[in-house]
């Protein structure tokens, strides 16, 4: 099997175990499925949010700084 067969396979098992059913390659979600993403996204948010707070104050010009800039992209990204 090709590696691109493979990754279409693991793809397909990956989006039955998140509850999503496919008929003729169009893939549809359950309410039951919608809601376990949003609960795995609430949480994630929670986690990014956590460590934002964790780098606010940090020096100007490090490291913790950029990755401050960047969670607060994403968080932001998601609070839309």
């Amino acid at each position: 099997m090709g590696a691109s067969r493979r990754q279409a396979t693991s793809i397909d098992k990956t989006m039955k175990e998140l509850g999503y059913t496919c008929d003729q390659g169009v893939w549809t979600s359950s309410p039951e499925a919608v809601a376990r993403l949003a609960g795995v996204a609430d949480a994630m948010h929670a986690l990014l949010i956590k460590r934002a707070d964790e780098l606010v104050g940090c020096t100007p010009n490090s490291p913790e700084e950029a990755e401050l800039v960047a969670l607060t992209d994403v968080i932001e990204a998601y609070e839309l």
